[in-house]
C-alpha cells in the first residue's frame, strides 16, 4: 500500500468511520469493532467506503436489529466486522458474506460495478439466515 492509498484510507477513517462505528453500536447496543483491510483496497475504490460499504451494512444492521429478538442475535453471534475489498473483475462470482467465530467479513469490490458489492437487503437477509 502506497503513501496514496495510506491518505486516503486515513482520511475515510478520520471523516466517516468513528461515526459509523457509533451508530453500528448504537444500533446493535454494544461494542462492535469494525476493521477495514486497507491493504486489501485499491485506491479507487477507498473512496466509496463511506457510501458503499459502510452505510449499506449500517442500514442491513439497523434492520436486524428493529426488534429485541434481532438485537439479542447480534449481540450474541457477532463480535467484530470485518471488511475485505476484490477487484471488480470476477467480483460478482467472488464476493462474500461470511459470519465465523464471531466475526461477521464481508468481501466484495466496494467501488466496482454493482454485482460485485452487497446492498443492505442482502446483508439483512444473510444475518437473519446465519445468526
Amino acid at each position: 500500500m502506497g503513501l496514496q492509498e495510506k491518505r486516503a484510507a486515513k482520511s475515510i477513517e478520520e471523516q466517516y468511520l468513528a461515526n459509523y462505528q457509533e451508530e453500528i453500536n448504537e444500533i446493535v447496543g454494544k461494542s462492535l469493532p469494525i476493521t477495514i483491510n486497507w491493504d486489501t483496497f485499491e485506491f479507487d475504490y477507498i473512496k466509496f467506503v463511506p457510501s458503499v460499504c459502510l452505510q449499506r451494512l449500517t442500514d442491513g444492521l439497523r434492520e436486524v436489529c428493529k426488534d429485541d429478538m434481532g438485537k439479542e442475535a447480534v449481540q450474541e453471534g457477532v463480535n467484530s466486522i470485518e471488511v475485505y475489498c476484490i477487484p471488480n473483475e470476477g467480483a460478482e462470482a467472488k464476493k462474500e458474506l461470511k459470519l465465523e467465530d464471531g466475526v461477521f467479513s464481508l468481501t466484495a469490490c466496494w467501488g466496482g460495478h454493482h454485482s460485485g458489492y452487497f446492498i443492505d437487503i442482502t446483508i439483512r437477509e444473510y444475518l437473519e439466515n446465519n445468526l
